[in-house]
């Protein structure tokens, strides 16, 4: 618990100013990051019910349903991503500057890198000191 309000307190600084293209930019990010979220746990979640319908048609149709509702919404969250800038510039309000997709995609990954902790960089060599290595010769399993 006090991780998470760690983590969301580590988002926003208050000693800031925020100037309002990035109050906009992270506004997005955020919404992308939460419903895309969102989206994988109804996947998840109803595909395992309809793996546990055991065939009856009544459980089958509302799981079937759920899935293709969340992966629907999930193309329309990557799409809008793509057609905001153009639909925003066409209408004159130059908005490609905060709401362009490697802008958006950037936001999102900083945003979820400080909201579930994740590290800079990954070494996977296999004489990396995590101490996980697995025999060359896997004779010792």
């Amino acid at each position: 618990m006090f991780e998470i309000a760690y983590a969301a307190s580590s988002v926003i600084d208050a000693s800031q100013a925020y100037d309002l293209n990035d109050i906009i930019r992270v506004g997005i990010a955020l919404v992308v990051l939460t419903s895309g979220f969102l989206a994988v746990i109804f996947i998840l979640w109803w595909g395992v019910m309809l793996i546990l319908s055991g065939g009856k048609d009544e459980k089958v149709k509302p799981a079937i349903n759920s899935i293709r509702y969340a992966a629907v919404g999930l193309i329309v969250i990557i799409l809008s991503i793509f057609v905001a800038p153009k639909v925003g510039d066409l209408l004159g309000l130059n908005v490609s500057q905060y709401v362009s997709p490697q802008v958006i995609f950037s936001t999102v990954q900083d945003l979820s890198g400080k909201f579930f902790g994740s590290k800079d960089s990954i070494d996977l060599s296999p004489n990396s000191s995590g101490g996980n290595t697995l025999p060359s010769d896997f004779s010792n399993l």
